[in-house]
């Protein structure tokens, strides 16, 4: 009797701790009377392993799962699948690959692990950072066997590798690989896996709501066993006989998030979507309904934006990782940044700064060099910005996306800054540019005169691409509570969990590199759990 007395205390206990918890931070994120709903009398799908999203880390995780014999059901919010990965660049992060030996690069997971480390700025796990490091390179080759295509000369260094501190921990070299047709190509290869596995059923325009869970005395939370679907305005009972997988997307500025971000994220909070914006906290909710820790709040993937009217999703400036002739300028009308320093550090100088919008200014010498970059397979509308394609610079001054004029003068007057303090910024720059120095900023990438009319100019502000802090889990993928504990049968992969992410953002690629590294082992261990009864 008493062993009873206390079984029935410890579930209760449980019941009511992960109901608590769920309500209090999902009140939070705006959903203020939701909780784990409770097994149903009927189910109305079923499958081994059921996962919340068909972006890069969903597909990644279907395929490993089916490929172990699990049955798998893909729910994807929006009626087309690919989330962030298929709006990526296509770039993939990955170290000692068979690539980088052909172009002669030498490199060791450790290496890639130590600067993913030193970037994270002591927020990072070494243990996450590790697992994406440790199969960087397969994941490159698993990728090219459903058709993905890499080249050595679409190797680069992508981010904040050669930078003096983190140089010194480690050489910096190129890891960053592009796959041919960037982020569509990308995601085409992991649309074939999933097509080529009969036992996943994909769904599309469903999204999961909320998680449906158990009690048991053999776990110290409760068990998910399966999801509530919001599918043609109905929502249906799904049973994850074996684990559910969140691969939602992580979160994004848009209004409806903008509560929570303002007060867990109040950077993030600053920006626009430049991402997924139907990544709207789902993975976060129903991981925090089962009580859930999250990590790395505060952090995101910034990057300085076009911002074109009319259009849900700002575009990165892609003009200074291509190296072109292109400067900023703050509203006042003066340089404030290292303009070849990267996104990630120029998104910092802008937060730093209280500069939430400037403008970048180009002439016809930089159009002239982003057509250079199609034979090296840069896609047009991906040279100068995402969005603002080089053949129809008239057509975006007509409908309003950007300015021209034939002066720096009236360029000025068109984006409302003093004239005599824009040509004083102009003619100081282009001085020094033809000197090749730069004594205010130090700028080396890029550095080249903007002085041949037309003169170009649009509006730029601090995008984010995805939210970088998200569920915490371990290295199989397993997401944890409060207490560092597993949640039986939960498991989340790509923006929906930390991953290996802590303070910067370490170079382009690492996000695609973390969403198929755990989209893979969440597929795989979830597919070898045994089925609940």
């Amino acid at each position: 009797m008493e062993k009873e007395k206390k079984s029935l205390s410890r579930r209760g206990f449980l019941k009511g701790a992960a109901a608590g918890v769920g309500a209090l931070a999902v009140a939070d994120i705006g959903l203020q009377n939701a909780q784990a709903a409770p097994v149903p009398k009927k189910w109305d799908m079923e499958a081994d392993v059921v996962i919340a999203g068909y972006g890069g880390a969903g597909a990644s995780a279907a395929i490993e799962a089916a490929k172990a014999g699990a049955s798998v059901l893909l729910f994807n919010k929006a009626p087309m699948p690919g989330g962030a990965t298929r709006l990526s660049g296509g770039i993939i992060y990955g170290a000692n690959t068979k690539i980088q030996k052909e172009a002669g690069v030498q490199d060791s997971a450790e290496g890639m692990v130590k600067f993913v480390m030193a970037a994270g700025q002591g927020r990072a796990t070494q243990e996450l950072v590790k697992a994406v490091a440790d199969m960087s390179a397969e994941n490159i080759d698993w990728l090219e066997s459903m058709g993905a295509k890499f080249s050595k000369q679409h190797l680069y260094m992508t981010g904040l590798e050669a930078l003096p501190d983190y140089a010194a921990i480690t050489p910096p070299v190129k890891r960053g690989h592009r796959a041919d047709g960037g982020g569509g190509g990308l995601f085409k290869a992991l649309e074939n896996g999933v097509k080529a596995q009969k036992n996943i059923k994909v769904v599309l325009g469903a999204s999961v709501t909320r998680p449906i869970t158990r009690t048991t005395d053999s776990a110290a939370s409760c068990e998910v066993v399966g999801v509530k679907v919001l599918r043609k305005g109905k929502e249906i009972n799904v049973k994850a006989k074996k684990a559910v997988i969140l691969c939602s997307g992580g979160t994004s500025p848009i209004p409806a998030e903008m509560p929570w971000l303002k007060d867990y994220s109040p950077f993030c909070a600053l920006t626009i979507p430049a991402g997924d914006t139907n990544a709207t906290g789902d993975g976060y909710k129903i991981g925090i309904y089962c009580g859930g820790a999250m990590k790395g709040l505060n952090s995101g993937l910034y990057l300085p934006s076009i911002v074109i009217p009319g259009q849900k999703m700002a575009g990165m400036v892609y003009g200074t990782l291509w190296g072109l002739p292109l400067i900023y300028v703050s509203p006042e009308g003066k340089r404030f940044v290292d303009e070849g320093s990267g996104y990630v550090l120029t998104s910092e100088v802008m937060f730093k700064k209280d500069i939430t919008a400037c403008y970048c200014i180009f002439d016809a010498e930089a159009v002239k060099k982003a057509f250079a970059l199609v034979p090296w397979g840069v896609s047009l509308d991906t040279t100068i910005a995402v969005g603002l394609n080089p053949k129809n610079l008239d057509e975006h001054v007509q409908r309003g996306d950007i300015w021209k004029a034939d002066t720096v003068a009236e360029l000025a007057r068109q984006i409302k800054i003093d004239p005599a303090i824009l040509e004083k910024t102009m003619a100081d720059y282009n001085q020094n540019a033809e000197a090749k120095k730069d004594p205010e900023y130090n700028r080396k990438k890029g550095l080249a005169p903007v002085r041949t009319a037309p003169y170009y100019a649009f509006n730029v502000k601090i995008g984010m691409v995805a939210h970088q802090g998200g569920l915490s889990i371990n290295p199989k993928a397993q997401v944890l509570n409060t207490y560092s504990e597993v949640i039986p049968r939960l498991y989340a992969a790509g923006r929906d969990a930390i991953g290996l992410f802590g303070g910067r953002y370490p170079a382009s690629g690492n996000a695609i590199a973390d969403c198929v590294a755990f989209g893979r082992i969440a597929g795989k261990i979830a597919a070898a759990e045994k089925p609940w009864k």
